[in-house]
């Protein structure tokens, strides 16, 4: 199965890759392709939201029918699409491009829909929205990426289980049971099928009628268990003061929070220069001893970038040396940033550099970072 994923414009370019990176980390035979951004058509409709029960529930629709955030003020109005547009904008991307029928499309939009639910799919079960936008009103300190990429396996394996729509429809728990096929009405019940990444036996019973290609299935199971268990690790972690294993991965030395759903932080390659230096300090480095380091910067950076010029390492790196050029700052506040959207506010300064006593290190314990094998920076 091949799933294209394209983004309206809305929709931050950087969470696009993260959801892309964690979809992609689950491999199977279902594969992801991504896609440039897509420029919505306009709408002259537009929603009012008189009060938060109405902005917190879902409208009934048949099965026919065609990051700092802030908390929302009532009332409240947006712009929305139909159903009907925004498959509409999936359709079009098939025929420029010439996708396949057997093809998988998802739009994911920071736009509202008419009817105010998380995402659909079309009659032909191929064609399907999600959208992106006020995730962190229903998850507090939770990384809107992972809601994201449940509502994509979601209906991935919703078309895989079901021969049609009015058979989903007929499938549908009007009481949240912590199943997939939960209706949630409620909007805020939708925490409750992502904490259990659970599909009921009868709804199971679905997928052996319609013999479910087995494999599509285990690899989408695979990604909600992610979900849940990034979810669970931080409701826990608040409480028990846990922090996650840090792995360095490969010879790019990639960042993976292993007990966050395997959560790869992105860090460039100037980025993870500088945290691979403190990584490797744990006793800290002083800003005006950074330059005494200066010669194991410039040989993490070299070798993390594709820059071929010498002198603009070099240049880069005298830069975030220099105690007089705010550039070293400026990299430390990208990785606080990073992280704290990872981690959430509570933890993110255990695993990002900051000034304790006097010197910038890394507090997290070491006996939680690990590097593989691959993970070596040459000798000189």
């Amino acid at each position: 199965m091949k799933v294209h994923l394209i983004r309206s414009e809305g929709f931050d370019m950087e969470d696009y890759n993260n959801v892309f990176n964690i979809l992609n980390q689950y491999t199977g035979t279902i594969t992801f392709e991504p896609s440039e951004p897509i420029v919505l058509p306009d709408t002259d409709k537009e929603i009012t939201y008189d009060e938060e029960d109405d902005f917190t529930r879902k409208k009934r629709a048949s099965a026919s029918h065609a990051m700092l955030y802030r908390e929302p003020e009532f009332p409240l109005t947006h712009k929305v699409y139909t159903w009907d547009e925004l498959f509409e904008v999936c359709k079009e991307y098939r025929n420029e491009r010439g996708i396949p029928e057997s093809d998988h499309v998802i739009l994911l939009t920071d736009q509202k829909n008419t009817e105010n639910w998380f995402g659909a799919i079309d009659e032909s079960l191929k064609d399907y929205f999600v959208e992106t936008s006020d995730w962190p009103y229903y998850f507090k300190d939770f990384d809107s990426r992972f809601p994201i990429v449940y509502c994509i396996a979601g209906w991935l394996m919703r078309s895989i289980m079901f021969e049609s729509r009015n058979q989903m429809q007929e499938a549908l728990h009007e009481e949240s049971i912590g199943c997939l096929m939960d209706f949630c009405e409620e909007k805020k019940e939708i925490t409750l099928k992502m904490r259990t990444a659970d599909i009921c036996e009868t709804c199971l019973g679905y997928s052996e009628r319609n013999d479910v290609n087995r494999a599509y299935m285990n690899q989408l199971l695979q990604v909600m268990d992610g979900v849940r268990s990034n979810l669970m690790f931080r409701d826990r972690s608040r409480f028990l003061q846990l922090h996650s294993r840090l792995e360095i991965r490969g010879m790019m030395h990639h960042l993976f929070l292993a007990d966050l759903g395997d959560l790869q932080i992105n860090l460039n390659p100037k980025e993870r220069a500088l945290y691979i230096l403190y990584l490797n300090h744990p006793e800290g480095i002083s800003r005006s001893s950074l330059i005494e380091h200066k010669e194991e910067l410039r040989k993490n950076y070299a070798y993390f970038s594709n820059a071929w010029d010498n002198d603009q390492i070099a240049a880069a790196v005298n830069r975030m040396t220099d105690i007089l050029d705010n550039n070293m700052n400026e990299v430390l506040s990208r990785i606080r940033s990073k992280f704290k959207k990872a981690v959430g506010d509570t933890h993110y300064k255990s695993y990002s550099i900051e000034a304790v006593d006097g010197v910038h290190r890394i507090t997290l314990d070491r006996e939680l970072v690990t590097f593989d094998r691959n993970a070596k920076l040459p000798l000189n």
